[in-house]
């Protein structure tokens, strides 16, 4: 795993455990960079997130990514970014994977809806207030909301493995368990 160029992963899916996660150029950061590197910052992100996806394991959730400046080689990134693949669509919807999760999470912060501001008045998650973390259900006929160069209305897959300007590929990490 190496970032490109343009501090992108180079395109693909790169399956790691939350061990081999630590020990990545993600957390670590590239030995031979002269670019400041908060690396404490970014395993404390890692620490966040395995918190919630051990909550989506217990639920039956097997495909998680995760993306965003996380996956680049951005100093500090503002959080982790990701979608997951749920074992029950329905259970999305009718909010019964919701009630799952908030029962195994102490704060409650699982839902999808965008209620609370961040100090730059960006509305975000109750997830990413307490772990910054935002992980989203893609489900098949289910868009991200949002559109890409054509205004197109992306899917979760499609959205997560492009750069911010929609214009190339990117690598993705599989999260797996250990």
């Amino acid at each position: 795993m190496r970032f490109n160029e343009y501090g992108l992963l180079e395109p693909g899916d790169y399956p790691l455990t939350f061990e081999q996660l630590r020990e990545s150029i993600l957390v670590k950061g590239e030995g031979n960079s002269l670019l400041p590197w908060d690396g404490y910052w970014r395993s404390r992100l890692v620490e966040n997130l395995e918190i919630c996806v051990k909550q989506l394991w217990a639920c039956g959730v097997e495909e998680i990514y995760i993306d965003g400046s996380f996956c680049t080689d951005k100093y500090q990134p503002n959080d982790i970014d990701g979608y997951f693949i749920p074992p029950d669509p329905k259970a999305v919807f009718n909010g019964k994977l919701i009630e799952q999760l908030n029962r195994l999470d102490p704060h409650k912060c699982w839902g999808w809806d965008r209620n609370r501001f961040d100090a730059y008045g960006n509305l975000q998650l109750e997830m990413w207030h307490r772990y910054r973390v935002e992980l989203y259900p893609h489900c098949k006929g289910v868009y991200s909301g949002v559109k890409n160069g054509q205004g197109q209305n992306m899917k979760f897959d499609e959205f997560f493995r492009r750069d911010r300007d929609f214009d190339m590929v990117k690598g993705i990490v599989k999260l797996m368990k250990g």
